[in-house]
């Protein structure tokens, strides 16, 4: 009787396991969660302004004044002087991307003035010496030049002034 004991209670045990196993099997299931992430773009994470420092005057003619308020898109050159045609004077203002992580993969520089008739004006992307650059992006804490100029059109009878308003456009790199 001792076997026959040892014997139900091995089957006993068995189906135990094996009740175990197949409910295990029954209610094992996987467990998938889906969801989404966003991200949205603010306008101060992407700053691309004059800085106001740094401004590098035409030596040859001290007639140029140049107002910047720093960390701002728009700057004002002031020319007077220019008595003759073919004079020109100019102003290198520093531009700086002050965003902590986008870069710029471009800067352009526009002008708009006052008097077209008499002056050309020119808004020419440089290095900090006045070289024309060709490359017109600006990483993340760097700095790049604008050299604006005026060159007088014509001899004028009457003295004549121009005030030019520079404005940065700038667009941020895409994110890869």
């Amino acid at each position: 009787m001792n076997k026959q004991k040892k014997i139900i209670i091995g089957v006993i045990l068995v189906a135990i396991i094996l009740m175990g196993v197949g409910y295990a099997a029954l209610t094992s299931t996987t467990l998938t969660i889906t969801g989404t992430a966003s991200a949205t773009a603010a306008q101060d994470n992407f700053k691309v302004y004059f800085t106001g420092e740094n401004t590098i005057k035409n030596p040859d003619n001290s007639d140029v004044e140049v107002t910047v308020t720093p960390q701002a898109t728009t700057a004002t050159v002031s020319i007077s002087g220019l008595s003759k045609k073919g004079d020109t004077a100019y102003a290198i203002l520093e531009i700086e991307n002050g965003s902590n992580d986008v870069d710029a993969e471009s800067v352009q520089v526009t002008t708009q003035d006052t008097d077209t008739a008499i002056f050309d004006i020119a808004a020419i992307m440089c290095d900090q010496s006045g070289q024309t650059i060709s490359n017109y992006e600006v990483a993340s804490g760097a700095k790049t030049y604008v050299k604006v100029s005026a060159t007088l059109l014509q001899t004028p009878t009457t003295d004549a002034n121009t005030t030019i308003s520079v404005t940065i456009t700038a667009t941020p790199k895409a994110a890869v």
